[in-house]
């Protein structure tokens, strides 16, 4: 009588070819996810950095000017004083502790942006 499956052997070869595969794929995917986060982030600033130049032209001012932060790993916020402003986001949680090439992001005004390289 024949009897057909798997050996332990050719069972063990597959879970060794799974786990070198998982470890080597597990912090590229890790490091895919901090950078799209900051991109998310430079995109809200961007965003952001336009719509106080449209309150700008309707105001003169950059006082009194609010923001809504709605990217998750990423505070928000804005510091603004009559024909200035600075526009910061710093990363929270799982995002700070894996992005230490690039940390905080700010852009101003005149579009001068900290980390030029973490900009895509």
């Amino acid at each position: 009588m024949k009897i057909s499956g798997f050996t332990l052997i050719e069972l063990l070869i597959t879970l060794v070819i799974v786990g070198i595969l998982g470890a080597v794929s597990y912090p590229l995917y890790n490091e895919h996810l901090v950078k799209m986060r900051r991109v998310h982030a430079t995109v809200a600033l961007m965003d952001l950095a336009g719509r106080l130049e449209e309150y700008y032209v309707l105001h003169n001012t950059y006082n009194n000017a609010t923001i809504i932060n709605n990217v998750e790993h990423y505070h928000i916020y804005l510091v603004a004083t009559g024909d200035t402003y600075t526009l910061h986001a710093d990363p929270l949680g799982k995002q700070a502790e894996s992005d230490v090439l690039c940390g905080s992001l700010t852009l101003d005004q005149s579009g001068n942006r900290n980390a030029k390289e973490c900009w895509h």
